[in-house]
């Protein structure tokens, strides 16, 4: 499956219609208005958080270790995801992901993304870093971040508690 960053779509894009919804609220009163803004924002919450549950069961599926998940209740909610990479990671299994949920956007958006992240991975050919895992950001503009890191810090942080264990 060939991958083409012009057709990705923003995942959130039919969260964004929820502002619509708003404007059509009869204000009645500063209360009614926050009880029906309150409704759509946890509905739309629930709904990310469904997606957002099977994206993570099958990012482990894939080798990815989830180290943080982050949920911000906004309109659209705003979800940040902290993934740690290493060598168990497949490509074939992320595009096999991406092929098998054609309809949910934030899946197939994410993964086709991270299929790219996984590209240029060795593109850092630093000696001293190392990869140390992506963190997404959904918000009306989806992110995706490489993080790399510092391969001796772990080393000097090993070496400290050997010397405190001693």
């Amino acid at each position: 499956m060939q991958f083409n960053a012009m057709n990705i779509r923003n995942p959130l894009n039919s969260l964004t219609d929820v502002k619509d919804k708003l404007a059509n609220v009869d204000i009645g009163s500063l209360t009614e208005l926050s009880g029906a803004a309150g409704k759509l924002l946890l509905e739309q919450a629930q709904k990310v958080l469904a997606q957002i549950n099977l994206l993570l069961q099958l990012l482990q599926s894939a080798g990815y270790g989830v180290a943080s998940l982050d949920v911000e209740l906004n309109l659209p909610p705003k979800i940040t995801i902290k993934l740690k990479t290493g060598p168990a990671v497949k490509e074939e299994k992320l595009t096999e992901i991406v092929r098998d949920h054609p309809n949910q956007e934030v899946i197939t958006t994410i993964v086709a993304s991270l299929i790219q992240a996984n590209k240029l991975r060795g593109s850092v050919t630093v000696e001293s870093l190392a990869m140390e895992g992506v963190e997404i950001v959904l918000t009306a503009t989806p992110n995706i971040t490489l993080q790399w890191k510092d391969k001796d810090k772990d080393k000097d942080k090993d070496k400290d508690k050997n010397k405190t264990a001693a």
